[in-house]
């Protein structure tokens, strides 16, 4: 697993609806906070017309006792009957919203968005 300075990281990538050219555009981190910030793509990705994230407006780092919510609604309620099936379908002991985050990426029907694990030079194999 990729860690930047020891920390969980997924980076969070911006699909051009036109081009469907993959841009990214902002990097959510896990350490003693959550914290997000854009990365990477995103002055290209506004060229191209995407615009920033409603709940992260300015440039700047975001902190986070718990996972943001516009990132943890991307996720199923953990709350639902199924949850241990869907746990057990990720490979997951427990919920952790992050941990879920990372293994289904947070793909929405009606958005653009997606998060994705960085692959580390040092794997051999990586699973999808």
């Amino acid at each position: 697993m990729l860690r930047d300075n020891q920390h969980d990281f997924l980076y969070l990538i911006w699909k051009d609806p036109e081009t469907r050219k993959n841009f990214t555009v902002g990097k959510l981190t896990r350490a003693e906070t959550s914290q997000f910030q854009y990365y990477g793509e995103y002055k290209k990705a506004q060229e191209c017309g995407w615009g920033k994230l409603n709940a992260f407006p300015e440039e700047k780092i975001y902190e986070s006792a718990v996972l943001f919510p516009v990132f943890s609604s991307r996720l199923p309620d953990p709350k639902r009957r199924d949850m241990e099936k869907i746990l057990e379908k990720y490979g997951l002991a427990e919920y952790d919203a992050f941990e879920l985050l990372k293994k289904n990426g947070g793909r929405l029907p009606i958005d653009t968005y997606e998060f994705i694990r960085p692959i580390s030079p040092d794997e051999k194999t990586v699973h999808v």
